[in-house]
């Protein structure tokens, strides 16, 4: 009777530590926001933004675009539009669901996406959302097989007090075998979360401009540093180029 109890007690407890996620995340959203004077987290966007656009687009940049457009027909990625849609799972606690757009144009990219938490609790299904726009991303190096870029943004809590953040990323997209198979490894930073993702890609479908792709891999990421969202991932993902 004794194993039982404890037993049960046990199960118990992983329950409930391991469906804490989305209410410590809302929790320490909170705390941060109590905790600003001036409500800069909030207020600060359109600056950067602003700052981040004059840093950028023109002079060097501008000269570098047009010769790298010249290469279109080499490299034709170097102009498309992507979509998509990638789930991870942490078993038996929550889910991590990704939709995800992205446009390329010579050496510029933007890039936009939901990140939702979705998580099993007695009470139910709880969630949070992200939106994440990587307003522009520089693809310094752009060749037949490699792929490297950084960029900048913001992220949008759509929950507590909506706070927003800058954001930065970088990303490498390695292609060994042309369009066939390849991987894509990539870090997003910001004050609220930080994260590391990758996955492997399987061309399995191909009509004309239009390319299909199977993805597996995983997703990590830390809020607001101290709570921990793992999962392993997979999706599809649909490029026209």
């Amino acid at each position: 009777m004794t194993r039982s109890l404890t037993g049960i007690a046990i199960v118990f407890l992983f329950i409930t530590c391991s469906h804490a996620q989305v209410d410590e995340i809302k929790g320490a959203s909170s705390s941060k926001s109590s905790g600003e004077t001036g409500g800069s987290s909030r207020g600060g966007g359109g600056a950067f933004v602003g700052d981040f656009f004059f840093q950028f687009m023109f002079g060097e940049m501008v000269r570098a675009q047009q010769n790298k457009l010249q290469q279109r027909h080499d490299i034709p990625s170097l102009v498309s539009f992507d979509v998509l849609l990638q789930t991870a799972v942490q078993p038996s606690s929550y889910y991590i669901v990704n939709p995800r757009i992205r446009g390329n144009w010579g050496i510029f990219s933007t890039d936009f996406r939901f990140n939702y938490i979705l998580e099993e609790d007695i009470d139910g299904v709880k969630y949070l959302r992200t939106n994440d726009w990587q307003i522009l991303q520089l693809n310094l190096i752009t060749t037949r097989n490699v792929t490297f870029r950084i960029g900048g943004g913001v992220i949008y809590e759509a929950f507590g007090e909506r706070n927003n953040y800058p954001e930065w990323t970088g990303a490498v997209h390695i292609r060994p075998f042309g369009e066939k198979l390849g991987g894509i490894v990539e870090y997003r930073g910001s004050e609220a979360r930080q994260e590391v993702n990758g996955h492997l890609r399987y061309a399995f479908f191909e009509k004309g401009k239009l390319h299909g792709y199977l993805t597996a891999g995983a997703v990590f990421q830390r809020y607001y540093t101290q709570i921990n969202v793992w999962g392993l991932q997979g999706g599809i993902a649909m490029s026209i180029f």
